[in-house]
């Protein structure tokens, strides 16, 4: 009672019915059903009967005595108990709403007033929420109102939330709508999208009010996705975001044969995309007008130019990609030492083994490159696998020789063994022999390891 007013508790416990009366005239007019057992409790000694009893003589006596004057009571006792009683001990049905309307009166000045004006203007003109919404919306801030201006359908619709939890899901409006309640009135939200994907948004946002009468979580669909992932990264919706993106990735294929436009997302999210999608998969996208499967192995071919970045689809990286200027063969730092250049380019080591010496050729362009690949084979999904091919290797178990990927289909072997005459023979010469298959000759011992074919055929790996 010392916070309502400034009079002492041992004066009230000897003036009981003062202090009785004092609560009761600030109850008079009322009309709601009162809980006596709580009021009560607010007077030492006092029964709920008496409490009721006392109650109906003021009524009826329509008199209300003096309880303290300016000199004893800093405000308005009347006022300060009204609030605080009909916001505490009134049952009634309604009672979140009277508590709502309560609310509204005590803080007034910061512009909550105005703002719960406007929300219901919002819910009788839109039928958005009803009653049940002003319950939920009590346990998460105050209702904002969200003015939604669609100019290519010449539409306006008003949403309503409430503030901690457009906060909390859409961290876009944080820094506007503070913590200090000061401000709320100052803030008019006005957002121009289309009214469609700002109500999927809001019906995203409501989901976890599920159980108190809110609609089930929307779904994604291959015709609105695009818009919402870009309206939900704008808004910093990060969850929704990341479910946006996992969709396309699974949906691609659905996405792109819809009226969509791929060029209005950005690059940072163009590659989270990307990045979800394997070689394999990207193959996979049927993409007609090529909306955006082009961006993907574009996307891909930088990658393999990237040495930080760990390709699980790629085992050789191309950021060491450069052309021979003897044999002109396209290599890395890892090829050059699995292929053959010219004969007079190889040299032997301390332990016997081969190694294979290489000219980088100074005038060649990695870009020209790629760009010459693209001018002949017209695509850069074709580029990408020509590129990949060119960087990784496999063994061939049939002529015993490592090949680029790009031979597959050039293993180049003999048929049949070597032959090698008896020393007797006239059409012998020590040290030589020659293949059946085209009569080629071979030295007994190559240390060079020329090898000489006579047949092409599909490289056989061992994998």
């Amino acid at each position: 009672m010392s916070h309502a007013c400034s009079v002492n508790a041992p004066i009230l416990y000897e003036k009981q019915g003062l202090v009785l009366d004092m609560i009761l005239r600030s109850m008079l007019g009322v009309t709601q059903p009162i809980n006596w057992e709580r009021v009560a409790r607010l007077v030492p000694g006092v029964t709920a009967k008496q409490c009721a009893k006392r109650f109906e003589e003021l009524r009826s006596n329509g008199i209300m005595p003096h309880i303290c004057d300016e000199n004893k009571c800093e405000g308005s006792p009347s006022k300060s108990l009204a609030t605080y009683i009909k916001s505490s001990f009134l049952d009634n049905e309604d009672d979140e709403k009277s508590r709502l309307s309560v609310m509204q009166n005590s803080t007034s000045i910061s512009g909550r007033a105005t703002l719960s004006t406007g929300r219901n203007c919002t819910l009788k003109e839109n039928g958005s929420t009803d009653k049940g919404e002003d319950k939920l919306d009590e346990s998460q801030g105050p209702n904002m109102v969200i003015h939604v201006c669609d100019e290519a359908k010449n539409l306006k619709r008003d949403f309503v939330c409430p503030r901690n939890l457009l906060v909390g899901e859409m961290k876009y409006f944080a820094e506007y709508l503070s913590v200090d309640a000061q401000r709320w009135h100052e803030v008019d939200i006005s957002v121009h999208c289309d009214v469609h994907i700002f109500a999927w948004l809001m019906s995203y946002v409501k989901r976890k009010l599920k159980h108190q009468g809110q609609v089930e979580q929307p779904e994604l669909e291959p015709s609105n996705v695009i818009s919402i992932l870009i309206s939900s990264e704008f808004l910093k919706m990060d969850s929704l975001v990341e479910e946006c993106i996992h969709y396309c990735h699974k949906n691609m294929s659905a996405v792109v044969a819809t009226p969509c436009n791929m060029n209005c997302i950005n690059g940072t999210l163009a590659t989270r995309i990307i990045d979800l999608f394997t070689h394999n998969e990207a193959d996979e996208v049927k993409d007609k007008k090529d909306k955006f499967k082009s961006k993907i192995f574009c996307k891909k071919i930088e990658r393999l130019f990237d040495p930080e970045y760990k390709d699980q689809d790629s085992p050789g990286s191309a950021h060491t990609l450069y052309r021979c200027s003897l044999c002109k063969k396209v290599l890395t730092k890892e090829t050059e030492k699995m292929f053959p250049c010219l004969p007079v380019k190889i040299r032997i080591d301390l332990r016997g083994n081969i190694i294979y010496l290489h000219n980088r050729d100074k005038s060649w362009d990695v870009h020209d490159y790629l760009n010459g690949l693209y001018e002949d084979l017209k695509s850069w999904q074709d580029v990408y696998w020509r590129l990949w091919g060119t960087i990784n290797w496999l063994p061939c178990t049939r002529c015993k020789k490592v090949f680029q990927c790009t031979e597959l289909s050039h293993c180049r072997y003999h048929p049949e063994q070597v032959i090698y005459l008896p020393l007797g023979n006239q059409l012998s010469t020590p040290g030589f022999g020659f293949y059946p298959c085209c009569k080629q000759k071979v030295m007994r011992f190559d240390p060079l390891q020329v090898n000489t074919v006579s047949k092409k055929t599909e490289q056989k790996n061992s994998y």
